[in-house]
């Protein structure tokens, strides 16, 4: 179901037009306990979020919802995630969809106010997450009330979350040949359970610990509520700032809270693919019309 939530008016053809696709299941008044609201923002690259999305339904315990922001895709990755939310029937999934970059600032405040969980994990849909990810990172939150936000260990991240030696491989596939496009094409791959199995050793090794940090990276980080409301209501994030981890570290630490790192769970990133096109440009949409 597809529902318009900003039509532009005749006098003003340049406003943003936002969809919401919304799963057609009850939604509860009451959200349960420890339910988690993962965000993952979508600008194509729909070869990476077809890999995504299958390690996160598999790994991934309840509860949880799935709040999809879909920034101008034009690769097929609206339909994709379409059948998702048809096929997730034990999970609320939303698609907050924009056309153009007129668009995002709507888009990323209804894509926030959709959260109804005590957590909001900002996932990028170029990471494949590996088994118990969400449990080690609420975990870990629950630990302490001074824990604001949470991390795992990755390839692709910087210190204290750098991982930089990894045990499998990833790159072209074999008999592939690179035609000058961009390299986040089909013919790139990891073996996903090689990651699984880097994974569970590198949980085997670290079981239990962690570290304080000043900054964590944005490809995966689970956000106390708590947090949001004390570093500045959801609605106050009007456009992709939510996805500034430089400007949440620093706000939460100010606020008070500690940052962490579970040396025990890994996630593996492609890294710079989730904003590496953006969305199209309105400027452009309207001379091509």
């Amino acid at each position: 179901m597809t529902t318009e939530l900003a039509s532009p008016p005749p006098s003003k053809p340049k406003t943003p037009q936002v969809d919401r696709i919304l799963h057609e299941q009850p939604v509860s008044v009451l959200s349960p306990p420890d339910l988690a609201s993962i965000l993952i923002p979508c600008c194509g690259q729909l070869e990476f979020t077809k890999l995504c999305l299958p390690s996160l339904l598999k790994n991934t315990r309840q509860p949880f919802e799935l709040i999809f922001l879909d920034i101008g895709s034009l690769d097929g990755t609206a339909e994709y995630l379409a059948g998702i939310a048809t096929a997730a029937t034990q999970v609320r999934v939303e698609i907050v969809r924009t056309p153009t970059d007129l668009g995002i600032s709507a888009a990323v405040q209804d894509a926030i106010k959709q959260a109804r969980g005590e957590y909001l994990v900002l996932l990028n849909n170029d990471t494949i997450v590996t088994n118990g990810w969400l449990n080690h990172l609420v975990g870990l939150a629950k630990l302490t009330p001074a824990l604001g936000l949470v991390g795992p260990m990755s390839n692709y991240a910087a210190p204290p979350q750098l991982v930089e030696n990894i045990s499998y491989r990833i790159g072209p596939k074999k008999n592939s040949r690179f035609d000058g496009k961009d390299e986040a094409t089909s013919n790139w791959l990891v073996d996903v359970s090689a990651v699984e199995s880097f994974a569970r050793t590198l949980s085997e090794q670290n079981r239990g610990k962690w570290v304080e940090t000043e900054r964590l990276g944005g490809f995966c980080l689970l956000i106390k509520r708590e947090v949001l409301k004390r570093i500045g209501h959801l609605r106050d994030w009007t456009d992709l700032a939510i996805f500034d981890t430089d400007i949440l570290s620093t706000k939460a630490r100010q606020a008070g809270f500690t940052l962490a790192c579970c040396r025990d769970l890994f996630v593996h990133h492609f890294g710079t693919r989730t904003f590496a096109h953006g969305a199209p440009k309105a400027e452009a949409n309207t001379a091509k019309a």
